[in-house]
């Protein structure tokens, strides 16, 4: 998150921050007063006791790695995250389909009807997904049985195939 920090001299400098700390970027200076209460300037810095250059983590105190982030499944999103994320895609495309069956005949009836097509088009790819994920295939290209990458998946959860075989279908 950037914020604004001021040095010694009164000038603002943007940085980027993490909580209350951060570090600024531009030209540097070293304050005039004391960077910790009760340690005079130029006294030696314990490890771990400057803000700026914090102690080395210790290796207990990590969070462990999500097992799907690791071994023969890294890059695959978990089974729970793509069911959250089909259910999520499923819930808005309804609503917007029933929002658009609901707004009646208009003068645009008919690009509101191909709106609702379309849309039904979407469910169905979801339903597909969600049994591709009952059965085990979800997150496999349907095409070169390649492993259809985490970051894609994320932004299409209801996705078939990797991006280089949905080019090669597109043209």
């Amino acid at each position: 998150m950037w914020s604004w920090r001021g040095v010694w001299d009164g000038a603002w400098y943007p940085c980027l921050s993490r909580g209350a700390v951060g570090r600024v970027e531009g030209p540097q200076r070293r304050s005039r007063r004391s960077p910790t209460p009760g340690r005079r300037p130029g006294a030696a810095v314990e490890a771990g006791a400057d803000p700026l250059h914090p102690e080395p983590t210790r290796r207990d105190s990590l969070v462990p790695l999500d097992v799907s982030q690791t071994g023969p499944h890294r890059g695959r999103l978990s089974a729970q995250d793509a069911r959250r994320r089909l259910e999520h895609a499923r819930s808005s495309r309804v609503a917007q389909v029933q929002a658009l069956l609901e707004g009646g005949q208009s003068a645009d009836g008919h690009l509101m009807s191909a709106q609702a097509e379309a849309g039904r088009r979407v469910l169905e790819e979801i339903e597909a997904a969600f049994a591709r994920l009952d059965d085990g295939s979800y997150g496999t290209c349907l095409s070169c049985s390649a492993v259809v990458p985490a970051e894609r998946l994320e932004i299409l959860p209801y996705t078939r195939y990797c991006v280089a075989c949905q080019n090669r279908l597109a043209t």
